[in-house]
């Protein structure tokens, strides 16, 4: 009895293996078809899912750096700075107020221990007034420019080198706008004289 129910399943195993065989070599034929279409009309054949890798990574949250940049009461004496640089027509003649202005607004913006004298920031004021009085420099580079004095006029804490950079993009605001040779070097040499005098005079520790 028992060899009859093995040869009997023996026989349903070579049926299905019979009747599998083709239908597994038209589908593979079918396969080749439409790679070689896809192929012809360079579409490029499917490809196996790639194998698992494993958990996904998880995200590392970033730390979170200091907080950097200036105070908003130090954006506020930028900002009138820049202000009363726009005051500043190209061609007109600037005023003793005027320039008195400039000089109080760059002596505001010191904070630092260590300040520029009072002269070296009237004849920044000084030149910086006649400067723009000979073109017309946009708001944009008046801003830049206002940035880069607030830079100088508290450079003890940076190096001659840091605050170098901060004075060339400052002569180079004026330079693009058409301001004169001379006028951009007056400017310049004045921020230069205030850097000399706040690395002379800082903490020899900070030297």
């Amino acid at each position: 009895m028992k060899q009859f129910i093995v040869l009997g399943l023996i026989s349903l195993l070579l049926i299905a293996v019979t009747f599998a065989g083709p239908n597994e070599i038209i589908k593979q034929k079918a396969r080749n078809i439409r790679d070689q279409n896809n192929a012809n009309q360079g579409v490029p054949p499917p490809q196996p899912p790639p194998p698992p890798t494993g958990a996904p990574p998880q995200s590392v949250p970033a730390v979170p750096s200091e907080p950097q940049g200036i105070s908003q009461a130090q954006q506020q004496n930028i900002d009138k700075l820049q202000t009363d640089l726009t005051a500043i027509k190209a061609g007109s003649e600037v005023t003793p107020e005027q320039k008195q202005t400039l000089a109080s607004d760059v002596a505001t913006l010191a904070k630092s221990a260590t300040k520029p004298s009072k002269t070296s920031l009237t004849k920044l004021a000084n030149n910086l007034s006649t400067a723009l009085a000979d073109k017309n420099v946009s708001a944009k580079e008046q801003a830049q420019l206002a940035k880069d004095i607030n830079i100088v006029v508290n450079s003890s804490g940076i190096s001659p080198a840091q605050a170098q950079a901060f004075i060339v993009a400052a002569q180079k605001v004026l330079t693009d706008s058409g301001v004169t040779a001379q006028d951009v070097q007056t400017v310049g040499s004045n921020l230069k004289a205030i850097v000399g005098e706040l690395q002379k005079s800082k903490p020899k520790l900070y030297q």
